[in-house]
């Protein structure tokens, strides 16, 4: 073999393997490149909440669902760059809406399509946001803290972190909807005045509604829900003595706030009039001895 001959051989083995090479580099550059600009609308979508502030709650929502789009459709079309650069499919393809739908349909399967669609309707039926306190097919009970196209996240009271793909969600119970009802049961031993009971029961409710009147649902300035006693609903042998129900239509965020501070203010009206609350006597009589 002569020199010339060498030469060409030896350029064809470079040429080889720049074009092995270089499919490499070109994807880990599309990589680089396409977490660094999903970072970039990440922190664009919360400099915009930063300085708009109309209402947070629906604007961390639109974060959210903001974010999770522009996620799968740079990751989408991230692959399908890469896909092109090792010529498993035409760059015509890349621009092309079939390319993406090639893409969802090869990792996703129905369970991916029935998430999507899902979170769709959960976005347009305005369900839940972002901030509001759900519970999750009756298993998952927590703050929602994002909500994408294919799952959504809830934060649980001991701080766990659960993504419910939005295609399983069945029930949706969302207590930070509108308004809430707050119902307070007060066993009062059968022993006790009823008249003295009522009248302690309604100044409890004249403190609530006077202290906490800022936290009462309202429509306009017109307050529709003040605390009131309902009355006697029924006797209990088992829990000691008649049932009082209590019930007032409060401010969801501050529904279990309401609830915990009345159940206070029973306990301490009750005291000053010396009244009491009922309790098991079957249980107290069989401890007694």
């Amino acid at each position: 073999m002569d020199i010339k001959n060498f030469k060409i051989l030896e350029d064809l083995n470079i040429d080889n393997i720049n074009l092995g090479v270089r499919p490499f580099i070109s994807s880990i550059i599309v990589l680089i490149l396409a977490f660094a600009l999903i970072k970039l609308i990440m922190i664009l979508t919360k400099k915009i909440i930063d300085i708009t502030n109309f209402n947070v709650q629906r604007e961390k929502t639109l974060k959210s669902v903001v974010d999770s789009v522009a996620a799968y459709f740079i990751m989408a079309f991230a692959v399908l760059t890469i896909m092109s650069e090792f010529g498993l499919i035409k760059k015509a393809t890349i621009l092309t809406g079939a390319g993406i739908f090639t893409v969802v349909a090869g990792l996703g399967t129905q369970n991916l399509i029935k998430d999507i669609i899902n979170g769709f309707f959960i976005l347009f039926e305005r369900q839940m946001k972002v901030g509001d306190f759900v519970a999750i097919n009756e298993k998952y009970f927590g703050t929602v803290e994002e909500i994408g196209l294919r799952a959504t996240a809830v934060r649980e009271w001991s701080l766990t972190k659960i993504y419910i793909p939005n295609g399983e969600i069945k029930t949706l119970k969302n207590y930070y909807k509108e308004k809430s009802r707050v119902i307070i049961e007060v066993i009062v031993p059968f022993e006790e005045n009823h008249d003295e009971v009522e009248n302690a029961l309604k100044e409890v409710c004249q403190i609530i509604n006077k202290k906490y009147e800022d936290r009462l649902y309202k429509v306009g300035n017109t307050n529709f829900s003040e605390f009131n006693l309902v009355g006697v609903i029924g006797f209990s042998g088992i829990d000691g003595g008649a049932k009082y129900i209590v019930t007032g239509v409060v401010n969801p965020r501050h529904k279990w706030f309401i609830r915990n501070r009345t159940y206070e203010t029973i306990l301490r009206v009750f005291n000053e009039k010396e009244l009491r609350i009922g309790y098991p006597k079957i249980w107290h009589e069989k401890h007694r001895r």
